[in-house]
């Protein structure tokens, strides 16, 4: 009799075990998480994202350590824009493995984009001591965010060996060093940008200016140009430096041109009607030149070099007594 009770309840005991359902860990529920895995997989291939969420979902809730259900699910809700759904997805995949090498490489990137650029950097490093690779991207143009071109700049270098021809990549470059007034890397890597992409009229306008800079005039004023012709608007500002170039190469009628152009659209600006001025002056058409000295004072009265430079406008026209008295009111007012 007592042998016959042991026996029973060991069949008892095995019944329950037979109609317990598979629990996360058992070589059943491994097996249910990769069924609905891979169900999650091709109904991502198709599109149906709501579904796949959902069987990625339910993989996890079978295996809570499978660790690409967690990847998938996270990449699902990335591609419906929610990024906080995907974090909280990848923070929990590293609560387990916490040196989830493509959690960590996904986090940067959400971060990234989020423009929390600081928590980018930090999982961007993590991913990268991990062995991920192509984390330099990440890591460079976070630092240019935060405004730190010096830990930006290598950074960066580094990322454009990683990923040539990133056209992106070397402009960001050649901003940074513009930044540190090292305008000549600047002009190298605004030279290489377009060799990968020639049609972006910004970075024209942009390595116009650095060849400004670096007294390149004749260079500046065909960048400016092309800038135009690629589609930048002709505003104030390009007619501004074009007007400038062609003053510094003494094309006096190509800058009059322009920087009356750029005074049409900034009728009052100080620094248009200064070189505008000063062209006039050059050109010795000192009637204009002493037009644009007195629109200059009467917005600025004190300005001395204005003053001056009418003075001498009205010595050369001939009106030489009115000149001179001019010039002597001039540095009497930069002796106050």
């Amino acid at each position: 009799m007592f042998l016959y009770r042991i026996l029973h309840l060991c069949t008892i005991v095995l019944a329950i075990c037979i109609v317990v359902p598979a629990i996360a860990g058992s070589p059943a529920g491994d097996n249910r998480a990769r069924k609905l895995y891979k169900e999650g997989l091709q109904l991502k291939k198709d599109g149906r994202l709501d579904e796949a969420q959902q069987r990625f979902t339910a993989a996890i809730a079978a295996d809570g350590a499978f660790a690409a259900a967690y990847i998938e699910l996270a990449g699902v809700y990335r591609l419906q824009q929610q990024p906080e759904p995907a974090k909280q997805q990848l923070l929990r995949l590293l609560e387990r493995s916490p040196e989830h090498p493509t959690a960590l490489e996904t986090l940067a990137g959400i971060f990234y984009e989020q423009k929390a650029y600081e928590d980018a950097l930090t999982y961007a490093y993590r991913a990268q001591q991990r062995g991920c690779r192509k984390m330099h991207r990440i890591i460079g143009l976070s630092y240019a965010y935060l405004d730190h071109p010096a830990e930006a700049i290598p950074a960066l270098e580094t990322a454009c060996k990683e990923e040539p021809r990133r056209a992106e990549l070397l402009c960001q470059i050649a901003r940074l060093y513009a930044q540190q007034e090292d305008y000549k890397q600047s002009i190298r890597y605004y030279e290489l940008s377009l060799q990968g992409d020639s049609t972006s009229p910004d970075v024209y306008y942009e390595l116009g200016m650095m060849n400004f800079n670096m007294e390149n005039y004749k260079t500046a004023t065909g960048a400016f140009e092309q800038a135009a012709r690629l589609g930048r608007p002709v505003d104030a500002d390009l007619y501004l430096n074009l007007g400038m170039a062609h003053l510094k190469q003494a094309a006096y009628d190509d800058a009059i041109r322009n920087l009356l152009s750029a005074l049409a659209l900034k009728p009052k600006d100080i620094q248009v009607m200064m070189n505008l001025a000063n062209a006039y002056y050059k050109k010795q058409e000192f009637r204009n030149a002493i037009t644009q000295w007195n629109n200059i004072l009467l917005q600025q009265p004190l300005n001395g070099f204005a003053m001056f430079m009418l003075g001498k406008s009205y010595i050369c026209s001939g009106e030489i007594s009115r000149g001179q008295a001019i010039c002597d009111q001039a540095l009497t007012l930069g002796e106050r």
